[in-house]
């Protein structure tokens, strides 16, 4: 996929120069303003992977205040185009954090660079970033095991702990079932029976009132059939 490039500079000249460059090496330039008020309702409308921002822009809004503001409601990483070096300006820099700072005038080459690495860094981050919301850890005798929830089978309650079924490993944890639902927070798990939280994902099939996974027979709820049925893809 192309990777969508928002420009931020208010010299129409320099931003032309810059999208035409862009497209050259195969960006998606997916918008140019020159003020932070149009800047903040394109980036949310137009979500880019990357921003080019220029430090003197138009309107009240400089463009490390508007910096802050993408660091705080988006979290897109940016990077700074100027011709401001003085200590002042760097150490305002500094604190929001960029993922690059060129100097004005720059060369494509530079430019292009600056954008490779910090896709890459970002990329980095998201990835870590899922692998931390896709799994997590569980305490076994003494020891931590990460768990991955795309290989939860299923959860079964026992009274006030509950067994975690898994594609290789089981687990008895000290947690009910309503309380292991809650800390998942994924909409792949869904209760079929008060006492069976399923991954529905890991479903085989559904017959006269069950739903088999592998070998397993676990009995489907009426209070959760339709909650059930609305879950799964039918064709």
């Amino acid at each position: 996929m192309t990777n969508k490039i928002y420009i931020v500079e208010d010299e129409p000249l320099i931003a032309d120069t810059i999208a035409l460059a862009l497209s050259k090496e195969g960006y998606n330039v997916c918008g140019i303003a020159d003020n932070a008020k149009e800047a903040l309702y394109d980036i949310d409308d137009l979500k880019p992977d990357l921003i080019l921002l220029d430090i003197n822009i138009s309107g009240t809004i400089n463009g490390i205040e508007l910096a802050e503001k993408i660091n705080t409601k988006f979290k897109i990483p940016f990077i700074y185009l100027t011709s401001l070096t003085n200590e002042q300006t760097i150490d305002a820099v500094k604190k929001t954090n960029p993922s690059g700072f060129l100097c004005k005038p720059f060369n494509e080459a530079g430019l292009r660079s600056n954008i490779e690495i910090a896709l890459f860094k970002y990329g980095q981050k998201k990835e870590e970033k899922k692998l931390i919301e896709n799994s997590f850890f569980i305490k076994n005798k003494g020891e931590l095991i990460r768990v991955q929830k795309e290989d939860i089978n299923y959860v079964e309650a026992y009274d006030n702990y509950a067994k975690l079924i898994c594609c290789k490993s089981n687990f008895l944890l000290s947690f009910t079932l309503k309380k292991i639902e809650e800390k998942l927070n994924d909409q792949n798990f869904i209760r079929i029976h008060r006492s069976y939280l399923i991954n529905i994902n890991k479903i085989d099939s559904l017959y006269d009132g069950y739903v088999f996974i592998g070998t397993k027979k676990l009995p489907i709820g009426k209070s959760y059939k339709e909650q059930l049925m609305n879950s799964i893809s039918l064709l």
